[in-house]
């Protein structure tokens, strides 16, 4: 092996563990058996065994051992733990739990965790409050936080400048490696972490970036404008979240720099807020097709009930639609009775078939992966695979109804061409409702399946009976 090649790797000198470390790794994390012990106590005002199950827990699982408690348990044990708790828990608590302790907080103490906090982990805490309560935190913040919390009120809600960090390390071009390396040792305000430095010129305009590595590698006596990376591609503020997340993806960034609209250097985002976002968005996207939202399972009945019922109320006409299809060829389902056991057939067909091409087309136009370049081909693809599942499907549909009324052949064919036709139809308004939202700047995520099941029921309905009506009658 050359020395080129050659890597030095230095392992411990005893590979044994001792019993309690094992033990120690065996228990991490939340479990049943924990969180039913914290119950207990909390029913019997055990504080002591709280406080000390809660020393051992990182803001991640303490979160999660919130998120797992009934509204009074977790505002019960907030109030025993009371100053103990990190405020960088609360980051990690899901919206709708975080809102309601917060909610239970009295100023001074929201107040107190805010300071605490990042700008951006503050913002995401200010942002559920109403304006009111809102601005009456803000005016008590420190004034370096309140400066950058209110600048990040600026930018729209899902917004680069919104979810962009103040804390980021910036330094001139005219620097060199061992003034930066001087600077980031004796400077007290540096970020948490930090993976790259940012270099600006005379007017605070990014110009490059550096990785901490490569600053490490390099002589004292180079010139940081020499050694950095200088294919800046900074994110305008105004950008929404969902970009962000797939600049990101695309270029496999740790961080970005975020500039307002004079291209200065604002802010940073790094890797791990894109995590967040990219599970929040397919959360989201996900709750939405089916007219829900996320954090329902730690909602009041009443409040889950209110939001549920905007969507079946508009599905409900939906389907009364579909039921007005019905009632305009009642006298022939009189006449045959076989086309009402048969009917649901060709709708249910379609509308599964319209969720297939539904739910890909979403994700498709969350990850750019569908753009204006490759629209009409992803367009004839469905089409065409909607003609080879109803030929398919026609044919066996075509079996089947002959073996059940083998006297009945042209209702044997009237479904067979029905169901042919429905899932043409529904494969390719699984595509083109979702385009049409997304032209029209409509979520297509929120109300695209309404809109799907009104097509394929009606459609679906008007095209049987209608083939009936004209062939039978």
């Amino acid at each position: 092996m050359s020395k080129r090649n050659k890597r030095v790797v230095l392992l411990p000198k005893s590979r044994k563990f001792s019993k309690k470390k094992k033990k120690a790794e065996q228990i991490l994390g939340i479990g049943p058996r924990m969180i039913s012990s914290v119950i207990k106590a909390l029913e019997n005002d055990n504080t002591k065994y709280i406080r000390k199950v809660a020393d051992g827990l990182s803001e991640y699982e303490l979160a999660r051992l919130l998120e797992s408690l009934d509204n009074d348990q977790r505002i019960k044990l907030v109030d025993i733990l009371g100053d103990k708790i990190n405020p960088d828990v609360f980051p990690e608590l899901n919206e709708v739990v975080q809102e309601q302790i917060i909610d239970n907080l009295d100023a001074d103490k929201v107040v107190k965790i805010v300071n605490e906090l990042d700008s951006d982990d503050a913002v995401e805490i200010l942002e559920h409050m109403d304006d009111d309560e809102q601005a009456q935190i803000i005016n008590q913040l420190d004034p370096e936080l309140k400066y950058q919390v209110k600048s990040s009120f600026a930018y729209p809600e899902d917004s680069a400048g919104r979810i962009m960090s103040r804390d980021f390390v910036a330094v001139p071009d005219d620097w060199t490696v061992k003034e930066t390396r001087q600077f980031l040792l004796k400077d007290q305000d540096l970020p948490d972490e930090f993976y790259e430095i940012f270099i600006t010129d005379s007017l605070y305009h990014p110009v490059g970036q550096i990785s901490l590595d490569k600053l490490i590698r390099s002589k004292p006596s180079e010139a940081l404008s020499d050694i950095m990376d200088g294919e800046v591609c900074p994110i305008d503020a105004y950008t929404d979240q969902e970009e962000v997340a797939h600049m990101f993806r695309e270029y496999g960034w740790k961080s970005a720099m975020v500039v307002d609209n004079k291209g200065r250097l604002v802010g940073s985002i790094m890797v791990d807020d894109i995590v967040h976002i990219v599970h929040e968005e397919a959360s989201e996207d996900i709750m939405h097709l089916s007219g829900t939202e996320e954090g329902d399972v730690y909602k009041s009945v009443f409040n889950i009930f209110r939001s549920r019922a905007i969507w079946l109320v508009t599905n409900l006409f939906a389907t009364i639609m579909a039921a007005s299809v019905v009632k305009g060829f009642q006298d022939i389902i009189a006449e045959v009775s076989t086309l009402a056991v048969l009917m649901p057939i060709v709708a249910s067909m379609g509308g599964t078939t319209g969720q297939q091409t539904l739910a890909v087309v979403v994700r498709a136009l969350a990850t750019k992966e569908l753009t204006s370049r490759n629209t009409i081909k992803v367009i004839g693809k469905e089409f065409a695979v909607g003609l080879c599942n109803g030929m398919l499907f026609a044919g066996m549909i075509w079996g089947v109804t002959h073996i059940m009324f083998p006297d009945k052949i042209m209702i044997s064919n009237i479904i067979a061409v029905a169901m042919l036709c429905n899932l043409m139809i529904a494969s390719l308004a699984g595509i083109l409702i979702p385009l049409t939202l997304n032209k029209l700047k409509v979520d297509p995520a929120i109300s695209s399946g309404v809109f799907l099941i009104a097509l394929t029921d009606s459609g679906g309905f008007f095209i049987f009976l209608g083939l009936a009506k004209l062939l039978l009658f």
